[in-house]
């Protein structure tokens, strides 16, 4: 008997044994599987309410396009007797850790980051003076080809009454790395000469500042275009833009814009206030445009905003507006004039015209808006709502050999306050203005992408919107407030 209990106690320790080492090999298998797919098959969420560690995705976007490595070299040292610098260091590293994840693509890293300690790492330091002349310590650069830019500190924050107000390190990486990736910059031009809007003029109703510093910091370069002085249109032009002309262009400079368009497929966005005589209409004829001498009126309580302003709520299917429909995002412009589709422009069959914004039913385009006040429709002469506001055309090219090639594109809007300082922080206002920049460039991949403001936001709210919100913070308590003294007096009797 002993001998047999001998062999079952062996065998059961064995078979301990053997299911232990199985455990342990299905534990480690199981650990080796998990962080396989982690690494592999991953999301992530950003739980802060501010975004802290997300990138915007007009960043990711540029980024997306990268065709060639950029690096990043922080020389900011992880301890240091300063503060500032070591607050700097941290928000840089936390940033910078996303640029690193947003750029690896099929496997490699189109974006790499790197924090040199120039003390502790001397020979790191020389081979950074000699390619890229470093000559001082705590320096920022960026870098991609034989492309080299360097970062200020002061620019990474936002100042309010000597305070830091925000940190704007997102706006100005991305802006470094598209000036450092980007072989040949697109420039606009913006027209001058006819009292149009300005981009050095702070004024808040006519000025384009803000419009300015919005466009260099996605790497475009500015200039204006005086047509009664130069010749032509200049050879670098991606882009004319016309703000706002407050009297008629010269018939030689619309030729001159007319030979741009045709000639060199140019691409142009023409924003034409009501009541002001800009002379281009032959110019709009040939690209299926109708610009007429009327005012818009929308008496919709839900298409007004409380300073009388309108709010665009209609936008037709377009690579420019998808995100506008998308996401049910309004645009905030002042009074606008008609711009609708030529029907003779169905004619050609090269051009493409499409309404793409308008106004509410309860709207007409006035057309003795000079001496009527009050307007009133008139089904004689006006023209009913909804009417259309902005119109985008485009022309295909077609050669000898039959093949279609992309031709000139036009954008042209029936007001311009929309890109004034006032109203350019509007998300839809300046959302609208950079897809339509973008459709006009053929920068097709960056369309349709909501820009993260690091300033502030302006909430636009009609008549009805804020109706509502009274009605809810205030009639809701005062209904509770009622029922509850109701109770009251009837417990008290």
């Amino acid at each position: 008997m002993k001998p047999s209990r001998f062999n079952e106690f062996r065998f059961a320790r064995r078979f301990r044994t053997a299911n232990r080492l199985v455990q342990i090999v299905l534990s480690l298998s199981l650990i080796i599987a998990l962080n396989f797919i982690s690494a592999n098959y991953f999301k992530r969420i950003d739980l802060t309410k501010s975004g802290a560690y997300t990138l915007a995705p007009e960043s990711k976007a540029y980024i997306r396009q990268l065709k060639e490595p950029v690096e990043i070299i922080v020389t900011i040292p992880k301890e240091s007797d300063e503060d500032a610098l070591d607050i700097i260091r941290e928000d840089l590293n936390k940033l910078l850790r996303e640029y690193e994840f947003a750029g690896m693509r099929d496997g490699k890293p189109y974006i790499s980051v790197e924090f040199v300690d120039i003390y502790r790492q001397r020979k790191r330091a020389q081979e950074l003076a000699t390619n890229y002349n470093l000559t001082k310590e705590n320096a920022i650069i960026i870098a991609s080809g034989d492309k080299v830019r360097e970062i200020s500190q002061v620019g990474l924050y936002e100042y309010d009454d000597g305070k830091t107000r925000g940190f704007r390190g997102e706006q100005v990486f991305t802006s470094a790395i598209l000036d450092v990736s980007t072989k040949k910059p697109q420039k606009i031009y913006f027209l001058v000469g006819h009292g149009e809007m300005r981009l050095d003029d702070v004024d808040a109703l006519r000025g384009l500042s803000q419009l300015e510093s919005f466009l260099r910091e996605r790497s475009f370069e500015l200039g204006t275009l005086d047509l009664a002085i130069d010749e032509n249109v200049p050879e670098d032009a991606s882009l004319i833009i016309v703000p706002s002309p407050q009297a008629s262009l010269l018939p030689e400079e619309v030729e001159k814009l007319r030979r741009y368009m045709s000639d060199r497929n140019g691409r142009m966005i023409a924003l034409i206030d009501p009541g002001r005589r800009h002379g281009m209409k032959e110019l709009f004829f040939d690209w299926g445009v109708l610009t007429e001498d009327t005012l818009v009126i929308d008496t919709s309580t839900d298409f007004r905003a409380q300073g009388g302003d309108l709010i665009i709520r209609r936008f037709a299917e377009h690579p420019i507006t998808k995100l506008l429909i998308d996401y049910q995002i309004t645009a905030l412009f002042g009074s606008p004039r008609s711009v609708r589709t030529d029907p003779a422009s169905a004619n050609d069959s090269r051009l493409q015209v499409h309404q793409l914004i308008g106004t509410s039913e309860n709207s007409w385009a006035e057309r003795d808006y000079r001496t009527q006040n009050p307007p009133i429709f008139d089904e004689k002469r006006d023209q009913k709502g909804p009417i259309s506001i902005a119109t985008v055309s485009s022309r295909s090219s077609g050669t000898e050999l039959g093949i279609t090639i992309p031709g000139g594109r036009m954008v042209v809007f029936g007001n311009s306050d929309f890109i004034a300082n006032n109203r350019l922080r509007a998300f839809g206002n300046h959302t609208l203005l950079i897809n339509s920049i973008n459709w006009a460039l053929d920068r097709t991949s960056l369309l349709n992408i909501p820009t993260r403001q690091l300033e502030s936001h302006q909430i636009v709210m009609s008549e009805s919107d804020l109706q509502r919100m009274l009605t809810y913070f205030a009639g809701i308590p005062a209904i509770a407030a009622v029922l509850g003294l109701f109770v009251f007096l009837i417990r008290r009797n």
